[in-house]
């Protein structure tokens, strides 16, 4: 792989002074397998987000506040200066322009959106941009088996989505849709792949045709499906001619928007948004996988009570997988599972491994964050548990950030509004005792796709997007310590529409699907409200309902004290 030296003797031969590496293949915004993670091999951070930037005698890695703390031990800092983005916003090329004599900035145009080299071209005049892919290894291997996903979990046929994609070209009076999202192509025709360890999408991209065919346009897929590669795609689009192609901006790789010579015409893709408004099987599907997932953390979390001394964060993630993987529909964890004890939990996206495992610690917290994929949904939740006696420090904030989950949970909010006016609702019970998180408080969730989705979050950074019925986000405030402890509640919950009438409009309630007890060892109830208390003992109560008839007689003695009311 190739080291951050040998970028720099190829910046020299090139002349370029600054080098950006995004996180990111050709496919913007979604995961991608660990050999592919080009920052990691570079620098060593190996979060899921992140931007590096190479100049001739430094390197700068921008990331959020989810991954400072990580990114901070996982680096060398003699080599690799960190920056927190979030505060200020901070684009890669405000940091550049921070230096001296920085004036051809490289690129792998593969790796960048048209919108995004729009935005920076436009704003950062003072720069050359030099389009260079063939520095690392930025082009994704596809090689995999695509197979159909039946109507059952789907809830509609992909033909009935394709003539959704068509009436948009007639309306736009276009010829094709070029659709490079590889979530919204997954959706779009009910298909999915294991190339990734833990997203069902299948790689690729799509032409559709205003006649209802189209293409699927990747390297070495084995489907019946029509397939075309990318040389193939821009073979087809090589000359002049009137041809209309709406696509996105915003999930094009500017590298196929140079390459096709057409008329091309900005299109939101609005697969992102027909799946996140899930349809009545894709709801039940997500209501009856929650039921499930949260049989598997029940005995988990009863098993983990009973056995937790002498166990290391690894021991915990291998078993609460057998627990999962055995639940009816299971496909595989929709991410890798976050187990962090005592001052490993205070690191947001912490996984233990062979250097890092910890043993777990006496009177302190872990903090567990895992959720699987299921033929009929994705799940996501987070617990923090109490390991034998927990400080009243612990339970004073553990019972705050309690206390901002059930203010997100209880709201009602018109119609179409964004998350970034419902973030307030939950960091405010916090602010109120000087504490705050540095992650957004809810991401979109998919159904059986990825687990984090668009267009909807919930952050002070989230888009103008508006809230409709049937959208499934996480609701998950935290508190972290560095070097002590972290807290953590998450749970999975979709929009539903109110029955009470207003002369205002629409208005939405979240309701949650998530159903896993919240350790009540560490809530100092005087902390909390006669409607707080009230939420919780009907959270708990609805857990232990749904849950009981499925766990043994010693899982339901468990189950039944970790739901009693307070």
């Amino acid at each position: 792989m190739t080291t951050i030296c040998e970028i720099r003797q190829k910046m020299q031969a090139k002349n370029i002074d600054a080098y950006i590496v995004a996180h990111n293949n050709r496919f913007i915004g979604q995961d991608i397998s660990d050999d592919e993670n080009k920052i990691k091999h570079l620098c060593g951070f190996s979060g899921s987000a992140g931007m590096l930037a190479i100049t001739k005698d430094q390197a700068f890695l921008l990331v959020d506040g989810r991954y400072e703390l990580q990114a901070r031990k996982e680096t060398n800092a003699t080599e690799i200066t960190v920056i927190d983005a979030l505060p200020r916003l901070k684009n890669v090329c405000d940091i550049l322009s921070e230096q001296q004599n920085i004036y051809t900035v490289g690129y792998d145009a593969w790796n960048h959106s048209v919108a995004e080299m729009e935005f920076i071209k436009r704003r950062y005049i003072n720069f050359t941009f030099q389009d260079i892919d063939n520095w690392l290894n930025s082009n994704n291997k596809n090689n995999l088996s695509i197979e159909k996903r039946g109507v059952e979990f789907s809830g509609a046929t992909a033909e009935s989505k394709i003539k959704r994609i068509c009436n948009i070209l007639n309306e736009r009076n276009a010829d094709f849709f070029l659709l490079t999202s590889a979530d919204s192509v997954s959706w779009l025709l009910n298909i999915y792949s294991r190339d990734l360890p833990y997203s069902p999408i299948v790689r690729a991209g799509i032409l559709v045709f205003k006649d209802e065919r189209f293409c699927l346009i990747g390297e070495n897929l084995q489907t019946d499906l029509p397939v075309i590669s990318w040389s193939e795609l821009k073979n087809m689009f090589s000359d002049e001619n009137n041809f209309r192609i709406l696509y996105d901006p915003h999930t094009l790789p500017e590298k196929i928007k140079n390459m096709l010579k057409a008329k091309l015409i900005k299109a939101p893709d609005y697969c992102q948004q027909w799946k996140a408004e899930k349809n009545a099987t894709e709801l039940q599907g997500m209501i009856n996988c929650h039921i499930r997932d949260g049989v598997a953390l029940s005995k988990f979390l009863c098993w983990l009570q009973q056995n937790w001394r002498g166990l290391h964060e690894t021991d915990v993630v291998s078993k609460l997988h057998e627990f999962r993987a055995a639940q009816k529909y299971f496909f595989s964890e929709s991410f890798a599972t976050i187990a962090g004890c005592a001052k490993n939990s205070a690191i947001v996206h912490y996984q233990p491994n062979t250097e890092s495992n910890a043993e777990l610690e006496e009177n302190n917290l872990l903090l567990i964050d895992s959720g699987g994929q299921y033929f009929d949904g994705t799940t996501d939740v987070t617990r923090t548990v109490a390991l034998g006696t927990p400080t009243q420090e612990m339970k004073a904030d553990f019972t705050m950030v309690l206390k901002a989950h059930i203010a997100l949970a209880q709201a009602v909010f018109p119609e179409e509004t964004s998350g970034a006016k419902l973030d307030i609702l939950a960091r405010e019970k916090l602010w109120q005792n000087t504490l705050d998180y540095k992650h957004g408080t809810g991401h979109g969730v998919a159904c059986f796709g990825n687990v984090h989705e668009g267009p909807v979050s919930i952050s002070p950074t989230a888009s103008d997007y508006g809230f409709k019925t049937n959208m499934i986000t996480s609701n998950e405030p935290g508190v972290y310590h560095a070097e002590k402890y972290g807290i953590r509640i998450e749970n999975l919950q979709y929009t539903a529409p109110i029955e009470k009438k207003s002369t205002y409009g629409n208005f939405l309630q979240f309701k949650y699907l998530t159903k896993v007890p919240i350790d009540k060892h560490l809530i100092d109830e005087y902390l909390l409200s006669a409607g707080e208390r009230a939420w919780l003992n009907k959270y708990h109560h609805d857990v232990y309902n749904d849950l009981a008839p499925y766990l043994n007689e010693n899982e339901k003695v468990w189950l039944k004290d970790a739901c009693s009311p307070l």
